[in-house]
């Protein structure tokens, strides 16, 4: 008996303690529940603080972003009804078409500016005129006159009369303030033949590159012509243009004013056809005794009788242009000619003066030769 009860008790401590240990699990279980059911509320009651803060949160955010939005409008108003802002055009199919119309007339009238330049640079109103004229005669001789040609016509006729009122106020600002461009002729001057000097392409050349810009060449010989022919001449450089271009370039070739007696600019010239044109009957010296040595046919053209149209020089190297022109204008200074008009019809459309001036020479020197030969020959026995 004594020997079977340990059997027994250790019977009964296992179930006991599996009793126990199935109490306490039990226990433990409901305590856990009796936890979970405790922190439920509380789970629930923080789940709703953050919703009602996140709420909160964003209801105070979209009211800020209101002002603020309301605030830049406010400030954007104001900035527009100052200037200071352009006020933003309205979207739309109407504004979209206003834009193409307006891009239209900007174009349009790009073009007949364009077109009115090239017609401006590239004719003078004389040719227009006569252009215009002859295409209308055209039309009135067609069966079906063409319309473009008509609209083309009308067009033209406008921009003349534009162009015409265009060039008459210019006129009144670039013409000369005076009708005497120079002082009286010294007397130690009286009878000398006032020789007048184009400056550009029979002096200088100017060309522009886009590495160095504008280049002004000296052409060969120049100071030493100029030099020569003050012992002979009254010297006149008339130019087109500004005396801001013009007198740096004459200070280098005759710093102390010892050659060229007389300097004229662009404001000295007249304005005809939109060029500037010298007028020899404003220098107050009689044109019986004026010469004029140009490059340009719009320099010549008042006075075209009283010029030696030479060749442009161009910045060729090595050119002897003005050289060889010195025994031309030391014969004539010195034949003190009545009229230089006369020498220049007899050299005009002579391309290279000193040959034909050397050539007539040598014709001239062989009829005198031939001359003195004849009394000899004619009074010699037969």
């Amino acid at each position: 008996m004594l020997r079977r009860l340990p059997g027994l008790l250790g019977r009964l401590g296992g179930a006991a303690g599996g009793s126990a240990a199935s109490a306490a699990s039990s226990a433990a279980e409901a305590s856990v529940a009796s936890m979970a059911s405790a922190s439920a509320p509380r789970a629930a009651a923080a789940g709703f603080r953050s919703r009602l803060f996140s709420s909160e949160t964003k209801g105070a955010h979209s009211v800020l972003d209101e002002v603020a939005q309301a605030r830049l409008k406010r400030i954007k108003s104001q900035l527009e009804a100052t200037g200071e802002l352009p006020v933003e055009p309205p979207s739309g199919g109407v504004w979209g078409a206003i834009r193409m119309l307006w891009r239209g007339a900007l174009l349009g009238a790009t073009g007949l500016g364009a077109t009115a330049a090239y017609y401006t640079y590239a004719y003078d109103t004389k040719e227009l005129v006569s252009i215009v004229k002859q295409t209308r005669a055209e039309l009135k001789a067609e069966e079906k006159p063409n319309p473009l040609r008509k609209l083309w016509c009308d067009g033209m006729q406008r921009y003349l009369v534009f162009r015409h009122d265009m060039e008459s106020r210019i006129k009144d600002f670039t013409d000369p303030a005076t009708d005497k461009l120079l002082p009286d002729q010294h007397p130690a001057m009286k009878g000398a033949i006032t020789l007048v000097l184009d400056l550009d392409e029979v002096l200088v050349w100017k060309e522009w590159t886009r590495q160095r810009g504008w280049s002004i060449y000296k052409r060969p010989g120049v100071q030493e012509f100029l030099l020569e022919m003050a012992q002979y001449f009254e010297i006149v450089v008339y130019t087109d243009e500004p005396y801001t271009y013009a007198d740096p370039i004459l200070n280098k070739f005759d710093p102390q004013r010892v050659a060229v007696m007389h300097r004229l600019y662009r404001t000295d010239t007249q304005y005809l056809d939109g060029k500037h044109v010298r007028d020899l009957s404003k220098i107050n010296r009689d044109l019986n005794h004026v010469l004029m040595i140009s490059a340009k046919p719009e320099a010549w053209a008042l006075q075209p009788e009283n010029t030696l149209k030479l060749k442009p020089w161009k910045g060729q190297p090595g050119d002897t242009g003005l050289i060889d022109l010195i025994p031309f204008l030391q014969f004539l200074a010195m034949r003190r000619v009545k009229d230089v008009r006369d020498v220049v019809k007899s050299y005009d459309g002579v391309e290279d003066i000193p040959a034909a001036f050397r050539a007539r020479l040598q014709e001239a020197a062989a009829h005198q030769r031939q001359g003195q030969r004849r009394p000899s020959g004619f009074l010699a026995p037969r």
